[in-house]
C-alpha cells in the first residue's frame, strides 16, 4: 500500500481509536511514535496528521504537536443547530414532493427490525441513525446540503457514538425514525417537522452527559 492509499489506511485507524475513546482529549501524537508503530516515514504519518486535523479530531499547537482535541460543548450545539436548519429543509421537501412507497416500506422494515430485535441490534444504531439522515437528505438531489450535512455528521460522530447507547435513547431513535417515515408517507409536515426536531434536540441536550458518560468509562478502563 502506497501514497494516499497508506495515509487514508492509518487515519482510518487512529480516527477509529479516537471515535472509540482510546486515545482521550489532549493526548498528544508524536511522529517518532507513529513512524516506530506503522512502520513508514515521516511523510505519510504528517500527511495522515493533517487529514486528522481536517476532520476536527487533532489540532496542532506550536510548540507541541498535535493533540485529540478537547470538546467544545458550545461548538458541538452549534453544530446541532445547524443540522437542524439543514434537516427541516430536507423533511419539508420531502413531504412536499413526496417518497416512493417501496422506499418508505423499505426503510419501514428495517427500523422495525431492529427495534424489534433490541437489544442485541442496539450496537448499530448510531451509524445507522447517521446514514438514515443523510439517506432522507440525498432525497432532495441537493448535492451541497449533502455535503454540508455530512461534513456536520463527521464532526459530530464521536457524540452520536457517546449519546446512543442508553436503552431509552436506543429505542427511542428506532421510533422517531419510523414516525417520521409515516408522517413523509402522509405527506404530514407539521408532524414530520415535529419527530424531526424531537429526535435531533435528543442529541442535542445529551452532549454534555454523552461526553461525560464516555469520559468516565474511557479514565475507567484505562485504570
Amino acid at each position: 500500500m502506497a501514497g494516499q492509499n497508506l495515509c487514508e489506511a492509518i487515519c482510518s485507524k487512529l480516527s477509529e481509536r479516537i471515535l472509540h475513546w482510546q486515545y482521550l482529549p489532549g493526548h498528544r501524537f508524536t511522529e517518532e511514535g507513529l513512524c516506530a508503530e506503522f512502520k513508514v516515514s515521516r511523510s505519510p504519518i504528517r500527511e495522515t496528521l493533517n487529514m486528522l486535523a481536517e476532520k476536527g479530531l487533532v489540532e496542532k499547537k506550536p510548540r507541541q504537536g498535535y493533540r485529540v482535541r478537547i470538546h467544545d460543548f458550545d461548538e458541538i450545539k452549534e453544530l446541532y443547530d445547524v443540522r437542524l436548519a439543514l434537516e427541516e429543509h430536507v423533511i419539508a421537501r420531502i413531504c412536499r414532493t413526496g417518497m416512493e412507497e417501496e422506499r418508505v416500506r423499505e426503510l419501514l422494515a428495517y427500523w422495525s427490525d431492529i427495534y424489534r430485535r433490541l437489544p442485541e441490534t442496539a450496537a448499530v444504531v448510531p451509524s445507522a441513525d447517521e446514514e438514515f439522515h443523510e439517506t432522507l437528505a440525498t432525497l432532495t438531489k441537493n448535492r451541497a446540503l449533502l455535503r454540508y450535512l455530512k461534513d456536520i455528521d463527521r464532526r459530530i460522530h464521536f457524540v452520536r457514538l457517546a449519546d446512543i447507547t442508553s436503552p431509552a435513547r436506543v429505542k427511542a431513535t428506532c421510533q422517531e425514525h419510523m414516525e417520521l417515515l409515516r408522517a413523509i408517507r402522509n405527506h404530514d409536515e407539521k408532524r414530520a417537522l415535529g419527530v424531526l426536531r424531537r429526535n435531533i434536540e435528543g442529541g442535542r441536550s445529551s452532549v454534555e452527559r454523552a461526553i461525560q458518560q464516555a469520559l468516565t468509562h474511557a479514565y475507567r478502563n484505562r485504570a
